[in-house]
Order: structure tokens, then C-alpha cells, then sequence
């Protein structure tokens, strides 16, 4: 699964649904995937409030390999940048 979203475009956005489909297996699979790729570092998962009645947005992270606290510091630093100047990076 991992080789799948790594082979897109850097600033592709990742739908679990759609690597679902891609890979042609269900949603449960690969959430359950994502969990292990997350608890064994190559995904890092930062959910944002839209603000009211807008829900969270989880931006999701990908790495070939495991990311260190030092690097999620510096995503979480530059997506609260881009953020904050009103460019969505989704």
C-alpha cells in the first residue's frame, strides 16, 4: 500500500477511498493499514478543524521512512503556515 501512494505525485492527496478502489480492496483494509504504517512511523496524521460545523480535515503524511519527532515538528510548522495564509494544502 505504501508503494501505491508513494508512486503519486508529491502533492497528490491521499483518499482512502480511492487507494481502496485503486488496489481494489475495502475501506476497513486499508484503515486498518494506515494504522499500522502510522504506529510504525510512515504516516503522520495531522486532523485540523474547519471550524464550526465544518468538521476535521486530516492532512496525511507519507514517508518511505519513519518519520522522526524532529521532522512532524517542522510538517506541523509549515502546514500551520500555509494555513494560516489561507492556502489550503488539500
Amino acid at each position: 500500500m505504501l508503494a501505491v501512494i508513494l508512486s503519486n505525485k508529491p502533492d497528490w492527496v491521499v483518499y482512502p477511498e480511492e487507494i481502496a478502489k485503486r488496489m481494489g480492496v475495502s475501506r476497513q483494509f486499508v484503515n486498518k493499514h494506515f494504522k499500522i504504517l502510522e504506529e510504525a512511523g510512515y504516516l503522520f496524521v495531522i486532523k485540523k478543524g474547519g471550524g464550526r460545523a465544518k468538521g476535521v480535515t486530516p492532512f496525511r503524511f507519507f514517508n518511505d521512512k519513519p518519520f522522526t519527532d524532529k521532522f512532524k515538528e517542522y510538517i506541523q510548522q509549515k502546514l500551520d503556515e500555509e494555513l494560516s495564509t489561507g492556502n489550503n494544502a488539500q
